[in-house]
């Protein structure tokens, strides 16, 4: 039987899948390009495109501990400055597009603090942007029908509890 995206998505990244490193990056992000590009009249994506959860669980690995969520936004969400903590997170875009800024936080020789932006992209359907523990962005919906995939490498909720993950002021 020939599988849909979604389970050739999961079956390639498991095999991919050796932590934080630049072949398991490279591997994933061409992986989650290649997601994409499933035809919407496949089930699972059909479900998503028309039922646009702000958050649905696709994959959940139970031996990596990765995690593959679709997401929906609706235009003009702005989520503000944060990090991951320990984790790191892959954005791919199916439908729409987002803006992201990058930001590095500075200290500056009189002590003060503050988050320096490194610009802003948009990301569009078929990109994909990867995130590394400690990397800060926001994220601004510009599109309607805005839908992306989101690999986190584990669950961030653990990430928020334990004070890891990091929420900047604008």
């Amino acid at each position: 039987m020939k599988k849909n995206g979604l389970e050739t998505f999961v079956t390639n990244v498991t095999k991919h899948w050796s932590g934080l490193n630049t072949e398991t990056v490279v591997a994933v992000r061409q992986l989650l390009v290649d997601l994409t590009t499933t035809p919407s009249d496949e089930t699972w994506l059909n479900e998503i495109v028309h039922e646009r959860p702000a958050a649905k669980e696709l994959y959940r690995d139970p031996q990596h501990g990765f995690i593959l969520m679709a997401h929906s936004e609706e235009i003009g969400l702005y989520r503000q400055p944060h990090n991951h903590g320990a984790g790191w997170v892959f954005y791919a875009v199916y439908s729409g597009e987002i803006a992201m800024t990058t930001y590095k936080q500075i200290t500056s020789s009189r002590g003060k603090t503050a988050l320096v932006s490194r610009g802003s992209d948009v990301i569009a359907g078929k990109q994909c942007r990867v995130f590394l523990p400690g990397d800060i962005h926001d994220t601004h919906c510009m599109t309607e029908g805005f839908v992306q995939f989101r690999l986190t490498s584990s669950d961030f909720k653990k990430e928020i509890q334990e004070g890891r993950m990091i929420k900047f002021d604008p």
